[in-house]
This record gives C-alpha cells, sequence and structure tokens, in this order.
C-alpha cells in the first residue's frame, strides 16, 4: 500500500469513529510530528552571528579555503 492508500484508509478509519479519546490521542500524535525548523531552536547570540557571517558574505569579505589554509600551515 503506497502511501496515498494508507492515508485515505487512516482517514475512513477516523471518520469511522466516534471516540473522542481516540481523535484526542491521534491529534496529539500529529501536532507533536510537526516539523520545526532549526531556527527556531537557535539562541539569540547563534541567530546574530549567523546573521553576521551572511552580511560578510554579501559584503564579499570572505576568504577560501585555500588561502585561509596557506596562511595557517
Amino acid at each position: 500500500m503506497n502511501i496515498q492508500e494508507e492515508k485515505i484508509s487512516l482517514a475512513q478509519l477516523l471518520m469511522e469513529t466516534n471516540d473522542p479519546d481516540i481523535i484526542k490521542s491521534i491529534r496529539e500524535i500529529l501536532s507533536k510530528k510537526k516539523p520545526t525548523d532549526f531556527w527556531e531552536k537557535l539562541s539569540p547570540e547563534e541567530k546574530a552571528e549567523i546573521e553576521a557571517a551572511d552580511n560578510e558574505i554579501a559584503r564579499e569579505e570572505t576568504t577560501s579555503y585555500k588561502k585561509f589554509i596557506k596562511k595557517h600551515r
């Protein structure tokens, strides 16, 4: 059974139930599975560092890997 058939089957089972506990359980399961953006898990300091790096890239204030390695050998 492919994913679309599986979803239809689950939807049919859900439509047939009148048990509020089952419906509540399904809602809780689906609510927990929502993907979260990693950005929301970062601290304000981490976000600021990433934004500063993005600004440096936009201003072309970057160094190639080769130049960096050559300088630090």
